[in-house]
């Protein structure tokens, strides 16, 4: 299965939080099955695509990152399924 998860930063992150932020994701990394992620252009917000077949998986790796962003995961059957909720979510 495939999970589209649309992620944006927390508002006010000093620069500070989002040093740290970047510390963690370069630590943590993506979880394995990860075939996207998308970033807007001001890295205020992005999307991601992971293909897994175990809900648990696709959240485990958010847990990370909950302290600096806010996040909504949609199982797709589909990445063509998944396409047009990207392009909406980065414009």
């Amino acid at each position: 299965m495939i999970f589209m998860t649309t992620y944006k930063l927390k508002p006010f992150l000093s620069k500070d939080e989002r040093r740290t932020l970047l510390d963690v994701f370069g630590k943590v990394g993506v979880p394995a099955g990860t075939t996207a992620h998308y970033v807007a252009a001001d890295g205020s917000h992005g999307v991601a695509i992971l293909e897994a077949n175990d809900l648990d998986a696709a959240y485990a790796n958010l847990q990370n990152y909950l302290e600096w962003i806010e996040y909504d995961t949609k199982p797709m059957l589909t990445i063509e399924q998944a396409l047009p909720h990207i392009t909406a979510a980065l414009s």
